[in-house]
């Protein structure tokens, strides 16, 4: 049976990767200080990254990533995050694409996946954004999140490490709905609110699928309560149309 990487990515795993530990080669090191390079150069990208300074970062990332002695799946998932900011879309994708692969445990980094269908949600390929979404929505439900193993939502200096269920399928069912399919993308929204019934996003999300449905009255309905728990576009809207 085929795995979720090979039917993501349609190919196998690259077994060439330099995984293991870490050889600090003298080429490595800074002068006197025994520190090798690529760290300098990777704590100098996350502090430009920090600063909103991306063309510096991911000049700072490709130094580290050329002067790194193996591959480091986080080295590549920052680079994918730095380029997702500069609006390289296709070329987070592919960044992403190889930090997935060096991990090689695709539950672990199921947050990349989610990042991928975010990608392709910027470049308006709805498909593939919904099929990322989903490997990603499957692959956390597999996370055993332990005490030694814990899924940790968020980010971690410039590495998307965990993404909530709430937003993942809030996520999904944007594509869905661009892609037409109202019903697939009524029923994310409401697994979204499963998990939390205060989060305003699906509101708006189920308020835009009912007017693309042709329902404005249910539009409306949603959008008040979107509106109600703070979200900023919602109440933009209802002062766009006069109704706040």
């Amino acid at each position: 049976m085929s795995t979720i990487f090979e039917i993501a990515f349609n190919r196998n795993r690259n077994s060439n990767y330099k995984r293991g530990g870490r050889k600090i080669s003298a080429l490595g090191k800074l002068f006197g200080g025994g520190i090798p390079k690529y760290v300098a150069y990777y704590s100098k990208a996350q502090q430009s990254y920090s600063a909103g300074q991306y063309q510096n970062s991911l000049d700072l990332i490709n130094r580290t990533i050329e002067l790194s002695d193996i591959d480091d799946w986080k080295q590549y998932a920052f680079k994918a995050s730095v380029l997702e900011d500069l609006k390289d879309y296709k070329g987070a994708i592919e960044n992403y694409e190889k930090a997935i692969d060096i991990n090689s445990d695709d539950i672990n980094v199921y947050a990349l996946y989610h990042q991928i269908g975010f990608c392709y949600l910027s470049l308006v390929n709805d498909q593939k954004a919904a099929d990322f979404y989903g490997y990603a929505i499957n692959l956390k439900g597999k996370h055993p999140n332990t005490e030694m193993n814990p899924d940790q939502e968020g980010m971690d200096l410039g590495v998307m490490l965990g993404v909530p269920f709430k937003r993942m399928y809030n996520n999904r069912a944007n594509a869905y709905k661009n892609l037409g399919k109202l019903n697939e993308a009524a029923e994310d929204c409401k697994k979204s609110l499963s998990f939390d019934k205060n989060y305003s996003n699906p509101y708006l999300m189920l308020s835009q699928i009912y007017s693309k449905a042709g329902q404005e009255d249910k539009a409306v309905e949603y959008l008040k309560v979107a509106a109600q728990l703070g979200n900023n576009s919602a109440i933009s809207t209802l002062k766009q149309i006069g109704l706040l």
